[in-house]
């Protein structure tokens, strides 16, 4: 019997087919590749997240207590803003492969390090003992230079050393003053520091978390330094709650671009050198380019020297509208308003709260109203 001739029309579908079949197996080994090489890109970023060798930022005093697991500790990093994710240190456990006992006490720790350098860090056993012979320098945020003098040894040198042309070029600082630059930290040395050595120590931390925050806001590094130093400052001695600053922050751009003049206390304090005193209308017609009541835009520079939260809320506003704030009654944290009959209605509420307290006050001089027009 004789074989059947595949007919043109056959022999057509039959190829149709085998190249439907091999350009469906190619995409397949294609998809397959690509999800390969996706998964070990994304493999590779965490595990250098993990792992990779970095430059510490600013130390911070963490306390394990007893009884913690593995997992508080995380928690603990992240609270203190040490590491981002808890699944970071998580995985860093994890390629330790080795049982892990961190004890009870206090760590210095740095922001910035990898979670693997910070697990070998916490391994190592409680580390606060290694200051223990030397001097300790505690500088809290939102000091001036003055407020930080009289904490030395030699407040006269060390006023001297922040106003010295030659060293202020040295450090790469492109103002007359280092108001705003000296970072707040505590800082250890095997004996009393000269005070050009303690500026120089200062401003040097300065630079490094400096860095570390534009690299994380690159687009900050559009506005001037000495601007956003200034705005940072305002931020610290305004604000005192730590999810409020980028609120101030946001207020302040939006009254800076509104054309309306700042009208802030921090800024009378400065210029009558009142830091913490409560400002009254007699304050506000002070002589000074610091008074915000009378001149629009920003002072002339820092006011005080921020940390790193009031940076980096100078860097990142929160988004919005707000223009005014007041104080709350309990003194820590404020309302904001986007109108001014709204900031009216929180102020005359903040009157009504306060009053019993401002009774009690000796009445030598008219209260300031606490608005911003």
């Amino acid at each position: 019997m004789e074989k059947a001739v595949p007919t043109t029309s056959e022999k057509k579908k039959k190829s149709a087919f085998w190249r439907y079949a091999l350009m469906s197996l190619v995409w397949t080994w294609a998809l397959l590749l690509i999800g390969i090489i996706v998964a070990g890109m994304v493999a590779f970023i965490v595990y250098d997240h993990v792992t990779r060798e970095a430059k510490g930022g600013s130390a911070v005093v963490i306390t394990v207590p007893p009884g913690a697991t593995l997992r508080m500790v995380g928690e603990l990093l992240v609270e203190n803003k040490i590491i981002e994710h808890e699944g970071l240190f998580r995985l860093a456990l994890r390629l330790k492969n080795e049982d892990v006992i961190i004890q009870q006490g206090a760590y210095e720790l740095y922001r910035g390090l990898s979670a693997a350098q910070l697990l070998e860090l916490l391994v190592q056993g409680p580390t606060k003992h290694l200051h223990d012979n030397q001097e300790r320098f505690l500088i809290p945020e939102g000091l001036s230079i003055p407020q930080i003098a009289v904490l030395t040894s030699d407040p006269e040198a060390f006023m001297e050393a922040t106003r010295d042309e030659a060293l202020i070029a040295s450090l790469g600082i492109e103002t007359d003053t280092l108001e705003g630059f000296l970072m707040p930290n505590t800082y250890f040395f095997d004996e009393e520091p000269h005070p050009v050595l303690l500026v120089n120590r200062m401003v040097e931390q300065f630079k490094k978390e400096w860095d570390q925050l534009i690299a994380e806001n690159p687009g900050a590094a559009a506005m001037q330094k000495i601007d956003l130093v200034t705005v940072a400052s305002l931020v610290e001695r305004e604000a005192k709650a730590e999810e409020e600053r980028p609120l101030v922050a946001q207020v302040i751009y939006n009254r800076l671009e509104s054309k309306m003049r700042l009208q802030m206390d921090s800024t009378l304090q400065f210029a009558l050198n009142k830091y913490g005193e409560r400002m009254l209308d007699v304050d506000k017609n002070v002589r000074s380019p610091y008074n915000t009541y009378q001149h629009g835009g920003l002072p002339p520079g820092p006011i005080c020297n921020p940390g790193v939260a009031s940076l980096r809320a100078a860097m990142a506003p929160a988004d919005g509208q707000y223009l005014y704030f007041v104080s709350n009654a309990d003194g820590t944290t404020h309302t904001f308003s986007r109108t001014l009959e709204e900031h009216n209605q929180a102020v005359r509420k903040y009157n009504r709260e306060i009053a019993p307290q401002r009774a009690e006050e000796p009445k030598t001089r008219q209260p300031a109203r606490r608005r911003r027009r």
